[in-house]
């Protein structure tokens, strides 16, 4: 975790913008709804208090759940007795093993339960903490929790600008040729930064289908890439085909695009073209799905949108032509 007084890159935390240049694309009606995480809780007496408090110390670093916007103890409903949240169940989650752990601290508890359910992060408003601590567990306001998730986020500027440039060129070249729709998409892989493949829509081209966008057509070049590697045994099979690549495309993506991005796990997508009637991924863009952070999927990636004017090589197209 980097220090925002550390992080060289300028980062607008209230407009969620990243050295003038990367917009972060978020859906506001998804921060109003957590993503809740279960955890184990214990009744004790508050004689133990600090039994227990020494107990969470010990094991807060080693749960993959930072639980350090919660509150840890309150008061159970008799007013009697102390509840609280330990550990989360990701970090232990057989019963008998969180009854090995907490004997081995001589702590005197109650009422061992995993029935307890918590928002995975903070909320964004002192307004959501109020509320959500009525609805689940008492919550403590830290900031907005997305103010670190910006600040945490890894760029090459640098490289980001070379891999836009190069598809933007493309861009325009292909429209020069052309190609009834000048698309072209990046995939790079996060092993090999050098290993990039370009993929340039075919749908206008001989024996090309309507569904031979750029993002498909890249994903299939994956597939074939992957394929030969696992023919040599250069690679070992992932579970996914393109499990955290960023992927870099002159034009917002469409729902089917988006989708296939969601069911390939990439980590990230960077694009340069708003696409009003059918993009997917900007809240006011087509039917304002945002479709990488929709809570109903079961998967999401982050998105941010080229502010600067650099790339205006890349052709407009019309409103109705999906990407």
């Amino acid at each position: 975790m980097v220090k925002k007084e550390c992080n060289p890159l300028h980062i607008d935390y209230k407009k969620c913008i990243i050295e003038d240049k990367l917009l972060q694309v978020k859906h506001s009606l998804n921060n109003n709804v957590p993503d809740l995480t279960t955890v184990w809780t214990i009744e004790i007496d508050p004689r133990d208090s600090k039994k227990v408090i020494d107990f969470i110390r010990s094991t807060q670093d080693k749960d993959p759940i930072s639980l350090q916007h919660i509150k840890r103890i309150k008061k159970t409903e008799d007013l009697k007795r102390l509840k609280v949240v330990i550990i989360s169940t990701t970090y232990i989650g057989k019963e008998a093993d969180v009854i090995d752990l907490l004997n081995a601290t001589n702590i005197k508890y109650e009422l061992l339960s995993n029935e307890t359910q918590i928002p995975l992060i903070g909320p964004s408003t002192k307004e959501l903490v109020n509320q959500w601590s009525k609805d689940y567990w008492p919550l403590t306001w830290n900031g907005n929790p997305n103010d670190q998730i910006l600040n945490d986020y890894v760029f090459d500027m640098e490289f980001i600008k070379k891999i836009l440039t190069t598809i933007s060129n493309i861009s325009e070249k292909e429209l020069t040729k052309g190609n009834k729709y000048p698309i072209v998409s990046a995939f790079v892989d996060p092993l090999n930064k050098d290993l990039i493949t370009i993929a340039v829509d075919e749908r206008n081209i001989k024996d090309g289908c309507s569904l031979d966008h750029s993002i498909i057509c890249g994903i299939k070049s994956i597939a074939k890439l992957q394929r030969e590697m696992l023919t040599n045994d250069k690679m070992n099979m992932t579970s996914y085909l393109c499990l955290n690549y960023d992927i870099y495309t002159t034009h917002e993506p469409c729902s089917m695009c988006s989708m296939a991005l969601v069911h390939s796990r990439i980590k990230r997508c960077i694009f340069v073209r708003p696409m009003q009637m059918t993009g997917a991924l900007l809240p006011d863009s087509g039917d304002g799905y945002s479709m990488h952070n929709n809570k109903i999927l079961n998967s999401q990636y982050e998105v941010f949108e080229w502010l600067g004017n650099e790339f205006d090589n890349i052709p407009i197209l019309c409103n109705n032509i999906c990407c």
